[in-house]
């Protein structure tokens, strides 16, 4: 990934709740993580598995509370990638 596109990432990441620790982006719900500095060659396809896997969770999100907020951040990591990839 670009230096310029991994910052706005960083930083819409940062906008929408995520935290940074130890040099991880670490989602409001912590529910995942990934390196800050990690390198995506296909962000459109990252964008896709993390889209397709927002959907899979939305069908639980009213059977358990985790559920709701690995579906939260999952939404809320796709929206930064569609900023980034619409910018």
């Amino acid at each position: 990934m670009q230096d310029d596109r991994l910052l706005q990432l960083r930083h819409s990441l940062l906008d929408r709740g995520w935290t940074l620790r130890d040099e991880a982006l670490v989602a409001p719900h912590e529910t995942m993580a990934f390196a800050a500095n990690t390198a995506y060659p296909d962000l459109a396809g990252f964008r896709d598995q993390m889209s397709r896997a927002a959907e899979a969770t939305s069908a639980y999100v009213a059977n358990s509370t985790e559920q709701a907020e690995l579906h939260a951040d999952l939404v809320s990591l796709v929206e930064a990638l569609d900023n980034m990839l619409d910018n």
